[in-house]
């Protein structure tokens, strides 16, 4: 089972980043060029409509199983389970220092995700729920967690100790204020920009000098829609930094009333639910006994490659998408695309079309 998502979810994502924010046009002549290209973009994309019913889910893999139990047992947006499994796997891949190689170019598997979903979605309960669920065999966590912080300095230690996993931050938008609003939290925006494109990490706090060279982390940051481009504010939200970032709307599903689930789960035991939960959890396990992902490198199938191409050239072709958020949201299909052939349990370390196919309609249902 497939999150149901419509095939304009990017574009009603943007409409509530734009349109309904008037600070956005109020502040547009007094934005970057940058800045200003990416309000058009935000104003502009209304998705594709050859993307008719999004469909990102490798079928019986554990992400569809933790999809659909999330579907039976809860209203909970099911954007929230679907990014959650697919931001650890990423951050497992990191952590095992895997890489995809591209034009002779080799990247980390990093996901950076912004989830914007109601108050009240269970945006907290999904993600913790998705950690316990993929353990390992003892229990214990299969991915490392860099943990945020409220100083630069700590920010720097913390990823001194996991420089390769995987952050979750929720209330993302009200870090992200902090960011910008208090000075012991500003330079934690050069050091997230260092870590997304590769470049050396390097602080001196008062304990020592830290130069942090072999790192890859993924985030999901979770934090409510409605709120989002108010804490952050418009200069903020359109500048390049704020395109580093994936940003997926998790709305609410008319299908799944939320007095119909007074208690989240409460059908845990049946034969249904646990059948899932077994393959999920045996699935899952499988993945992590793969020692071939190890220091992996992944590379793309011809196929791929031109699978990625064709789409590159038309999947946003009805719009006029700035070319920086263009390149970076497309870039992104490779990460997307290396995750999901680990997701779907494919063999050795070459990516085909199949997976490709997946990441680049999920690249489609990211909203700018």
């Amino acid at each position: 089972m497939t999150p149901k998502t419509n095939k304009n979810a990017a574009s009603k994502g943007a409409k509530q980043l734009a349109p309904q924010s008037p600070s956005l046009l109020s502040c547009l002549a007094d934005l970057t060029t940058e800045g200003q290209e990416t309000v058009q973009a935000f104003r502009s994309y209304n998705g594709s409509a050859n993307w008719d019913g999004l469909k990102v889910v490798p079928p019986g893999s554990f992400l569809e199983e933790a999809i659909e139990i999330f579907r039976i047992g809860t209203d909970i947006p099911l954007e929230l389970p679907l990014m959650a499994v697919l931001s650890h796997v990423s951050g497992y891949l990191n952590a095992l220092g895997a890489k995809y190689e591209i034009s002779g170019s080799e990247y980390s598997p990093k996901l950076w995700t912004v989830v914007l979903a109601p108050s009240g979605s269970g945006k907290t309960f999904a993600t913790d729920r998705v950690e316990r669920w993929l353990t390992d065999a003892n229990g214990q966590p299969a991915v490392p967690a860099l943990q945020s912080a409220s100083s630069a300095a700590q920010f720097v230690v913390n990823i001194a100790q996991v420089p390769q996993g995987l952050m979750v931050r929720d209330e993302f938008g009200q870090f992200l204020n902090q960011i910008q609003n208090q000075r012991h939290m500003e330079e934690i925006k050069d050091i997230l920009l260092q870590a997304y494109s590769g470049g050396a990490i390097t602080r001196m706090t008062k304990e020592a000098q830290h130069s942090i060279h072999d790192h890859a982390f993924s985030i999901l940051g979770i934090t409510v829609g409605e709120t989002f481009a108010n804490q952050i504010g418009a200069e903020s939200l359109v500048d390049g930094f704020a395109q580093r970032f994936n940003f997926i709307v998790a709305d609410r599903d008319p299908a799944r009333l939320t007095q119909n689930f007074p208690i989240y789960f409460e059908d845990w035991d049946a034969p249904a639910i646990q059948s899932r939960f077994t393959r999920l959890r045996a699935d899952w396990l499988a993945m992590l006994s793969r020692t071939e992902f190890e220091g992996a490198t992944f590379r793309f199938s011809s196929d791929a490659v031109n699978l990625f191409k064709d789409s590159f050239r038309t999947l946003f072709d009805e719009t006029e998408i700035p070319a920086s958020f263009y390149r970076r949201a497309m870039f992104s299909a490779f990460s997307y695309a290396t995750v999901f052939h680990a997701v779907a349990g494919k063999s050795g370390t070459v990516i085909e079309p199949s997976s490709m196919s997946l990441a680049v309609r999920m690249v489609a249902l990211n909203s700018p």
